[in-house]
């Protein structure tokens, strides 16, 4: 609870909750409980005792906890996957991930007052910081030189300075000078430091809109989860989808979907979506996944666990 208090500056009392002999054994096979005070606020802190359920069953057993102590249940979770994450602040399910995060939308009457000036929400990478970030992490050496990293972006000399100012900012790598260059590097494995920066990851799909198959150009690149079954042996959908970089005025696209047949999904990009794609019928794996919307199917974490394997091996 150090992190808690630590971070909100609150205080905190812990005792056991003698409510839990009464819930189901189930229940209490899953879980630990105990009763928290924050301050003046009373909650009950639920802690998983392995794996973390799927989002429909831990939201039925808030319900059953609830139903014997009506007070504001947190989870109290070991390690957090961004897209878990991104779940639970959906589902409006309060959670405590130690050095981590930290979520509890009940307090936000309580800390208003104390914390009104202070920003909450994680920065988002850029599109050019995403770009140098992800470049980088398909490198297979520890060190890159900025400047080299112009050209192959197509980005200008301000924008990767930009770029690599919000990236140390950030902790996600750190510079140092080779003469007159700038040098970005990491100790970390790669993998490591993309599920370290996936709170911070720009979804590169700015909107989607449909078009007819037969208006579809062959210079889109496949995308979504039609990319994640080219990939992987995850099985394509009805819905193939591909991704454009520019004005979305000269597609012949609607935003309405009516057709799964007759039409394709057109992701409109934030950045090229082939910039950094070995294959450019393919976007880049590492755009693919921070272009995935959350969710807890698991044949999908499976697949995107297999892209990321496979990357870093």
């Amino acid at each position: 609870m150090n992190y808690v208090a630590d971070t909100l500056g609150v205080k905190v009392n812990t005792k056991t909750w003698l409510g839990a002999k009464k819930l189901p054994y189930y229940l209490i096979d899953r879980y630990d409980f105990k009763k928290v005070m924050l301050d003046e606020v009373e909650c009950l802190f639920m802690k998983p005792k392995g794996e973390l359920d799927t989002l429909t069953a831990v939201k039925k057993h808030i319900l059953k906890v609830r139903e014997t102590e009506a007070l504001p249940v947190v989870l109290d979770i070991k390690g957090m996957t961004a897209r878990r994450r991104d779940s639970l602040i959906k589902a409006h399910i309060p959670f405590v991930a130690p050095q981590c995060h930290i979520y509890l939308p009940f307090m936000g009457i309580a800390l208003s007052e104390r914390y009104a000036s202070i920003k909450l929400i994680s920065e988002t990478l850029m599109p050019s910081s995403q770009l140098l970030f992800f470049h980088y992490l398909y490198q297979h050496e520890t060190e890159l030189y900025t400047a080299e990293a112009i050209d192959i972006l197509s980005v200008s000399a301000m924008q990767i300075t930009r770029a690599v100012r919000q990236l140390s900012e950030l902790g996600l790598v750190s510079t140092k000078k080779d003469g007159v260059r700038t040098v970005l590097f990491s100790n970390e494995k790669k993998r490591d430091l993309f599920e370290r920066a996936k709170p911070h990851l720009l979804n590169p799909v700015r909107k989607k809109v449909y078009t007819e198959h037969t208006k579809l150009s062959d210079k889109f690149p496949m995308s979504g989860y039609t990319a994640l079954s080219k990939f992987t042996m995850l099985g394509s959908s009805e819905l193939r989808t591909f991704a454009f970089y520019g004005r979305g005025d000269v597609l012949a696209a609607t935003d309405i979907l009516i057709d799964t047949m007759a039409q394709a999904e057109i992701e409109i990009w934030h950045y090229e979506p082939t910039l950094l794609s070995k294959n450019p019928k393919v976007v880049d794996v590492l755009s693919l996944i921070a272009s995935l919307e959350v969710n807890d199917d698991v044949r999908t974490e499976q697949a995107i666990d297999e892209l990321l394997s496979n990357l870093w091996r």
